[in-house]
């Protein structure tokens, strides 16, 4: 890999360290760019290279969220998400990625950055349901959903995450198999 891109990956990677670093001691609203400059440990210049504003930095750890997120595809089509184990599957997947993240998705939940958040877990579940048209009905069971699971995790997370990613898992899908076996329903019907 070419220098300048491992150097630019470090800073990006050591500056986004330091805003959460700095998140842990006061709020977003009171955090400087020389702040994050001393605590990343990087010039002023090398800063406004990479970065415009400090939302930037937010933006940039919300997308490698956002790719951590789909690393896993674990069904074939946008109709099998609906099956059980393939929710448990997602959800668990989920839940691993937010109990890997905590400390920052809980400071930017409590600087008022949830509905970034909110917009990633939305983005992962409509890539997830596919060809889904937007025009469907059913794609209110998917933010159903999203919005459950943020609620879930952040109250998970806050609680110390004492269950297993995989057992708040299988919880919350039981939770919501009434509505996704009435899902199912309707499609098997509409096969017909």
């Amino acid at each position: 890999m070419y220098r300048g891109t491992m150097e630019n990956k470090r800073v990006k990677r050591e500056t986004i360290e330091a805003l959460f670093t700095l998140l842990k001691k006061k709020g977003f609203s009171e955090i400087t760019v020389s702040d994050i400059i001393k605590e990343a440990g990087v010039a002023r210049s090398t800063y406004y290279r990479n970065f415009k504003t400090i939302e930037e930095i937010i933006e940039l750890y919300i997308e490698s969220l956002h790719d951590e997120l789909r690393s896993v595809t674990p069904y074939a089509d946008s109709n099998s998400i609906y099956l059980k184990e393939n929710l448990i599957t997602a959800f668990n997947h989920s839940f691993t990625c937010g109990l890997k993240n905590k400390s920052y998705l809980l400071a930017l939940y409590h600087n008022g950055f949830g509905s970034m958040i909110q917009d990633i877990f939305n983005k992962y579940g409509e890539e997830m349901m596919g060809g889904m048209s937007y025009r469907s009905i059913d794609r209110y069971l998917l933010y159903f959903m999203t919005g459950a699971i943020l609620n879930v995790l952040i109250q998970w997370l806050e609680d110390g995450a004492k269950e297993s990613p995989l057992e708040i898992s299988k919880t919350v899908v039981a939770m919501l198999m009434e509505n996704v076996i009435e899902k199912l329903d309707r499609y098997e019907i509409s096969k017909e």
